[in-house]
This record gives structure tokens, C-alpha cells and sequence, in this order.
């Protein structure tokens, strides 16, 4: 299902912005873009998605914007401070030189001030920011969605009980579809016997072999009984059902097919060939179904 969602949270010196799309796929195909110094939330990031995702081709990206330096902050020289105001002393007492150690003058010691991690990783310590932004656009993609699927739920609807209508038209066929397959084997039989003339026994016996394999009863049973699953399934909320409807759309495929090659009726091939078009609909619009 296509969709789009966003999110956007802030923390203390950070803005962190989750964008989600999603496309069409008949599986999980999921991409993440952190920055770099935010890799560390990608595989969280995933497990987010796979939760709340089934299907589809996914793109999650996040944008972090930072003011000040986050995770850093100023650390003093201790040592080398104690070593600076121990010598300012002795030469004050030593030397008879007046005045005060300042701070313009600490800060002009070099390394006497240094900027060093305080002592936990950024990106870990910001990954609450990160989750709600994650979880507000996957709320918002989900909402999206559900609304795409309720409406592509009536279509699917209106196709099953389509196809519905047209199996039953085929099954009514059955009978007569029988009845033009014997008939037309009896004309070719006489016609190739002539004068000879035919045996009767044996013409019943290959007449019979013929509607036996022309048959299209157990084609129409199987061909109801999946298009009786495939409509429970709009009965399932909640449920991930569409690789079990593209499973079922093979099936009834399948037995289109058969019924079409084993029929000797112009009316059943021609419901069979407008059931597939009809099938074709379904099965383009179920690879958007999870």
C-alpha cells in the first residue's frame, strides 16, 4: 500500500524528523537514512517498522538538526591546573611578584580546558527523541493506509462477488457443456465410420471416457470453495491476509484455466476469459493488500 507518514519530536539542543513512504511490494523491502553519527538507530529503527509493517517497499528517513554540541561538554585539566597555581605562588613568594591568577589568565594556559565526551554516547542518550518521532510517522502512515484500505477493500468486494456471479454461470453450464461434447464426438465418429457403421457399446464406452475427462464439476467446486475463502478473508480485522488472497487469487486462476482448456462449451470459454479479466484486476490491486 502506498503511504506517507511524518513525525517530529524535540529534546534538549536537537530536533529529530522521521519521514516514512511506503510503495507497493509484495514483501518487506525496508531502507533507512540516519545520519552518520546516528547509525546506531537504524536497527531499532527497523524493528519499529516491522512491527507496524507486513508488505510494501518502505523509505524511512531522519533528519536531526542540533544546536550546540551534543554528548560534549568542558573538562579541566585538574593536574595541570594545580601545577599552574602552585608555580604562580612560588614565584609570587620567591620573586616578590604581586597580582592575582585571573581567569583570562587560565584560559590562556593551552590544554588547560578541553572539550571531552561526558561520558555517554549521544545517540544513545537521545534515542527516546528519536522513537517518538519514528512512532508518530508510522502512526500517521498506518492511518493513511487504513484509509487507502477501506477503500480498496470495496473494490476487491465488488470483484470477488463478480467473479462469484460468472462461477456460478460456468457451473450452470456443466450439463449442457456435456451434452455438446458428446454430441460433436458421435458426428465425428460417424462421420469418419461411414457406412461401416459403429458399434455401439464401444461408442458409449469412449463417450463416456471423453465426459470424464471433459468434466468441469470438481473445477467448479474448488473454483465456489475459494472464492468463498477469499471473501472470509474481508471478515478478518486486524489480520495481515494479503499473501493468503495472492495465494488464493493463483488458485482461482488455476481453475479458470482448467475449466477453460477442458470445456467444449462457447459460453463457458467466454465466462472463463471474463473471469480472468476480471482476476487480473484483483490480482494487480492485492499487491497493494498486506
Amino acid at each position: 500500500m502506498t503511504g506517507f507518514g511524518r513525525g517530529e519530536r524535540h529534546g534538549e539542543g536537537i530536533s529529530v524528523t522521521v519521514e516514512v513512504r511506503t510503495v507497493n511490494h509484495r514483501f518487506l523491502d525496508l531502507h533507512t537514512r540516519c545520519p552518520g553519527r546516528f547509525l546506531s538507530w537504524e536497527p531499532r529503527l527497523r524493528g519499529l517498522v516491522r512491527d507496524t509493517l507486513r508488505r510494501g517497499k518502505v523509505d524511512l528517513h531522519v533528519n536531526v538538526r542540533e544546536w550546540g554540541k551534543l554528548g560534549a561538554g568542558l573538562r579541566v585539566n585538574r593536574d595541570l591546573l594545580r601545577s599552574f597555581l602552585d608555580e604562580a605562588k612560588r614565584i609570587r613568594e620567591e620573586h616578590g611578584v604581586g597580582g592575582e591568577v585571573t581567569l583570562r589568565d587560565l584560559l590562556a594556559v593551552p590544554d588547560l580546558f578541553q572539550a571531552a565526551p561526558m561520558g555517554d554516547d549521544p545517540a544513545e542518550l537521545l534515542w527516546p527523541v528519536a522513537e517518538g518521532a519514528a512512532r508518530d510517522a508510522l502512526g500517521m502512515l498506518s492511518r493513511f493506509r487504513e484509509e487507502e484500505g477501506d477503500r480498496m477493500k470495496l473494490v476487491l468486494q465488488g470483484s470477488v462477488e463478480r467473479l462469484a456471479a460468472l462461477a456460478e454461470e460456468i457451473r450452470s453450464l456443466t450439463a449442457e457443456n456435456k451434452e455438446q461434447a458428446v454430441a460433436r464426438f458421435r458426428e465425428r465418429i460417424t462421420a469418419l465410420s461411414g457406412e461401416a457403421g459403429v458399434d455401439p457399446a464401444r461408442l458409449h464406452q469412449e463417450a463416456a471416457i471423453l465426459l470424464d475427462r471433459l468434466d468441469i464439476t470438481e473445477e467448479c467446486d474448488r473454483l465456489a470453495s475459494h472464492l468463498s475463502a477469499a471473501d472470509a478473508l474481508f471478515r478478518s480485522p486486524g489480520e495481515a491476509v494479503g499473501k493468503r488472497f495472492d495465494f488464493l487469487i493463483q488458485e482461482i486462476f488455476r481453475e479458470l484455466n482448467t475449466a477453460g482448456n477442458k470445456s467444449a462449451h462457447a459460453g463457458v470459454s467466454a465466462l472463463v476469459v471474463t473471469a480472468k479479466a476480471e482476476l487480473e484486476k484483483v490480482r494487480e490491486q492485492i499487491q497493494n493488500v498486506e
